[in-house]
């Protein structure tokens, strides 16, 4: 017990640069879901460090050699990743924190050009946003989904989960919470793109969604739900777009209109879709 101590004690003294990632893996027929969990990106180059990656290249450099965006989000959670794999046939669909910053509008501030009534009324309010309005969606909106390795097919579907599993009270057999990225937007609002992952005995149930708002000037939440059983070979995946303008949900109570998970339900469905991926056997294959 001493000695579980003071490696607990000697785990929390470390930098935080060099604290290990936690990993998780569990199975359920044939998918696996294996997730990591660790401290925020370094804003310094460190290609001289021993734990350079990506061959030789720190994650800080990859990052500004893939990303063609001035600046990232406040909180960028580089290692963090979930990733949803088909044993039989090696395929997968991940989420990643690189993936998804690398649909950011590198060249547009799209609320300016979405919201310019609502965008200009707001500057006239703030001297400091003024100050801060850069030449690029700096809310880091991005049409993420997931990144799709080794499918055999992708197809639009009617189908869809079984509504009757998701709300059974079945065993939790592992949950997890984590965050790819979050940004206060120059303390104007909020983006937050996180995934929330359930396994029970029958499913996985996966949650990609981001969260933005813009204080007095709009919202939006995009969900990406991940559905799989565990006699199946596909995937069912739902993306769901809500957006709305200051003006439309200004008469919510201020607890509501801060609450990043209750305001979601007041805001117009924009877009919604759903896709079937399909992952082939290896008998297949011929």
């Amino acid at each position: 017990k001493q000695w579980y101590q003071r490696r607990v004690r000697a785990a929390s003294m470390m930098p935080v640069e060099e604290r290990p990632p936690i990993r998780s893996s569990v199975t359920l027929g044939p998918w696996e879901i294996i997730t990591q969990q660790c401290h925020i990106l370094r804003s310094t180059c460190k290609c001289t460090a021993d734990n350079t990656a990506y061959s030789g290249r720190c994650v800080a450099c990859i990052y500004s050699d893939t990303l063609t965006l001035p600046d990232l989000p406040e909180m960028t959670f580089d290692r963090n990743f979930l990733s949803l794999r088909h044993t039989p046939s090696g395929g997968s669909i991940s989420l990643i924190t690189l993936d998804a910053l690398a649909l950011v509008d590198p060249s547009r501030d799209a609320v300016k050009v979405s919201y310019a009534a609502e965008w200009q009324e707001k500057r006239r309010d703030s001297e400091h946003l003024n100050n801060t309005v850069k030449p690029f969606d700096w809310t880091f909106k991005t049409a993420y989904r997931g990144s799709v390795s080794g499918a055999h097919s992708c197809s639009e579907t009617q189908e869809e989960p079984d509504r009757e599993k998701l709300l059974r009270r079945d065993q939790i057999l592992f949950s997890t919470e984590l965050v790819l990225f979050e940004d206060e937007l120059a303390d104007n609002g909020c983006s937050k793109l996180v995934v929330k992952c359930r396994v029970m005995p029958s499913f996985v149930l996966i949650l990609l969604r981001q969260y933005v708002r813009v204080d007095r000037v709009m919202y939006r939440v995009q969900e990406t739900r991940l559905y799989a059983e565990k006699t199946w070979n596909h995937v069912l995946r739902e993306v769901t777009v809500r957006e709305a303008g200051y003006h439309q949900v200004q008469h919510l109570d201020n607890s509501l209109l801060f609450d990043e998970w209750a305001i979601g339900q007041y805001l117009p469905v924009t877009e919604c879709q759903r896709e079937r991926l399909d992952f082939r056997l290896d008998s297949d294959s011929g």
